[in-house]
């Protein structure tokens, strides 16, 4: 399944990339010799996005040679922001992967601080990379609950196709990395690559 979804990811990442181009060939050749009054702004103002995923959760201890074996489980992404210029966003980022246990609901979540760079200004292409706050725990039928939290990062990439103005939808591929030590014992590590479908609204931009 994981493998299947990694192929749709890059197979959509790679259309959207051809139309987008085919479609900056077109209107460059009709638009020979007009006057441009005013730039043509994909992206601007104030932005929030939505991704519904699916994570492959591993981890491990210091002591540990090996990662666990992968556990693929559903996730919700949360993205917000602004959009300083049409190549670059910056905001805060939400993430979470959830699995049910025999005795609760265990969970990795993130709060990042994250910018997303656009190669192309009249392109969906991005890439993001982020730091801030991990948390990894259990929350326990009984109503009891056990957390660490420590330092996380991100790195991902992802296709805005257009659909209006003000929104648009994609494929997105990240990758989350938080780590956790306790005085006196070993340290955790847990991290997860998430393949998901976003969208995303905003208060400005144009069509291309």
């Amino acid at each position: 399944m994981y493998r299947t979804l990694a192929s749709l990811t890059l197979l959509a990442v790679v259309a959207g990339t051809v139309t987008s181009l085919e479609a900056q060939g077109r209107r460059s050749g009709r638009d020979r010799g007009l006057v441009e009054l005013s730039p043509e702004e994909v992206r601007s103002g104030f932005f929030i996005s939505g991704t519904i995923g699916a994570g492959a959760e591993q981890n491990k201890f210091s002591d540990e040679l090996r990662y666990s074996q992968s556990l693929t489980k559903p996730t919700f992404t949360l993205r917000l922001g602004g959009t300083p210029n049409p190549n670059v966003r910056v905001g805060a980022e939400f993430f979470g992967w959830w699995n049910t246990v025999d005795q609760g609901k265990e969970s990795f979540t993130t709060g990042l601080v994250t910018a997303q760079l656009y190669p192309i200004r009249n392109a969906g292409l991005y890439l993001k990379a982020g730091g801030g706050i991990a948390r990894s725990g259990i929350a326990f039928n009984n109503g009891s609950s056990t957390y660490e939290t420590g330092f996380g990062w991100s790195a991902g990439a992802g296709y805005d196709i257009q659909l209006s103005p003000q929104f648009s939808l994609g494929p997105t591929i990240d990758f989350y990395h938080g780590t956790f030590t306790k005085r006196n014992e070993a340290t955790l590590t847990e991290r997860v690559v998430n393949i998901g479908v976003q969208i995303a609204f905003q208060t400005g931009g144009r069509r291309r």
